[in-house]
């Protein structure tokens, strides 16, 4: 027999809460609180009242994505035993109701027969661990796509200020390029400055010693002597572009620190360096990999985990038809997806001689052969049941 439970229907800021000692014997009616101590002891007392008549008790409520934190950091702080169900759990109950209004008192209810009917795996520090490493990994796409906005900006105004400036430095962001635009935001401010000098800066702002040092000094020289601004030196993109300079500078600094604290929690777990084993995938993809994966054990067969994914193939089947090569869900992590596509094209690309490799190259040349992308997510379908597979046996990729 399962311990009662208090199930928490969690909104922004105010929740409800009911106990339950069966699936159809509610110990309390739906109590409103507030998100604030006051709030969270009363629920507590509860569930201290039915601790004391039935020995435990289990807390039951809906991830919200933020809404929940607070209660689940209470939970925690009083080392009370907890379940964060998917909202789907209880929606899909619901659902199952003659009457599927949605009342508070109702969703308490949708809740509590979730937990009653089906085994949940208690929530703990592990998972605390991974949810801080998902929760890292949002803050690192959001700082990255931050950055991405910033480098458009940043090239308008440096083809006014520096015309042709990308013909010289390809990728403008290197040390070398961004120390240059740093101590001299027009070309104007170079065009009187002598070799040599030029060559002692970017020995003093980069590791190049002065053999390197000069021979891009002398490049540089003959860039400014030919080059013809957009704007005057006092113009507003000159200033905009000093600007641009710094913040993407200090953007690409916090991006690394960011990457540096998700590196410090994931580098004593096995799965960083399994990950690391296989052709195609870095520090970075491993890293931000086990923080979309999240914990495995939550996953008692590999298609659970292909589910998560949402690369699982859509099942669609009536009369004749089979239902064969229909597009993937897309019902899952969107950001694991992406890791995984990227993984799959860095293997493929680097043209190593793996499994992965020869099972793309298969769907390339079987009689009905896939175009590439369809071949990728093929690919990244085997990718993930290989994840699931080191992780269960504890064996790095083998070829």
């Amino acid at each position: 027999m399962k311990s009662p439970c208090i199930a928490v229907d969690v909104s922004k800021g105010k929740s409800y809460y009911q106990g339950f000692i069966e699936i159809d014997k509610p110990a309390s009616r739906a109590t409103p609180m507030m998100h604030d101590l006051e709030g969270f002891k009363s629920m507590y007392q509860l569930g201290q009242v039915l601790k004391q008549t039935y020995g435990d008790v289990i807390y039951v409520f809906e991830s919200t994505g933020i809404y929940h934190k607070a209660l689940e950091t209470f939970l925690m702080n009083q080392e009370e035993k907890c379940i964060i169900l998917n909202p789907l759990e209880a929606s899909k109950i619901r659902k199952t109701d003659l009457r599927s209004t949605k009342t508070d008192a109702r969703d308490c209810k949708s809740i509590a027969k979730a937990y009653f009917m089906k085994d949940y795996r208690l929530h703990n520090q592990k998972d605390e661990l991974y949810g801080n490493l998902q929760r890292m990994n949002n803050h690192y796409n959001f700082l990255v796509q931050q950055l991405r906005e910033m480098k458009v900006h940043f090239r308008n105004v440096l083809d006014i200020v520096y015309p042709r400036f990308d013909e010289m430095y390809q990728d403008p962001y290197t040390d070398i390029a961004m120390s240059i635009l740093k101590r001299y935001a027009h070309p104007d401010e170079l065009k009187g400055r002598r070799v040599e000098t030029m060559m002692k800066y970017i020995m003093k702002d980069t590791i190049y010693r002065e053999n390197r040092s000069m021979d891009e000094a002398k490049r540089l020289k003959t860039y400014i002597e030919n080059v013809s601004s957009g704007c005057r030196s006092n113009s507003s993109e000159v200033s905009i572009l000093k600007t641009m300079v710094s913040k993407i500078s200090e953007q690409m600094v916090e991006i690394e620190l960011c990457l540096d604290d998700m590196r410090n929690l994931v580098i004593d777990l096995p799965m960083y360096h399994q990950l690391m084993s296989i052709p195609g995938v870095g520090d970075n993809l491993a890293i931000r990999l086990i923080g979309e994966l999240g914990d495995l054990d939550r996953f008692d067969k590999s298609e659970q985990l292909v589910a998560y994914a949402g690369i699982d193939p859509r099942v669609y089947q009536s009369g004749q038809m089979t239902g064969e090569h229909l597009h993937i869900t897309k019902k899952g992590n969107k950001r694991l997806r992406t890791l995984l596509f990227l993984a799959v094209s860095s293997n493929v690309r680097i043209g190593k001689t793996n499994s992965i490799l020869d099972f793309y190259n298969k769907k390339r040349q079987q009689t009905n052969p896939l175009v590439y992308k369809a071949a990728l997510i093929a690919c990244a379908n085997k990718l993930l049941r290989i994840i699931y597979g080191m992780y269960k046996s504890g064996n790095n990729f083998h070829k």
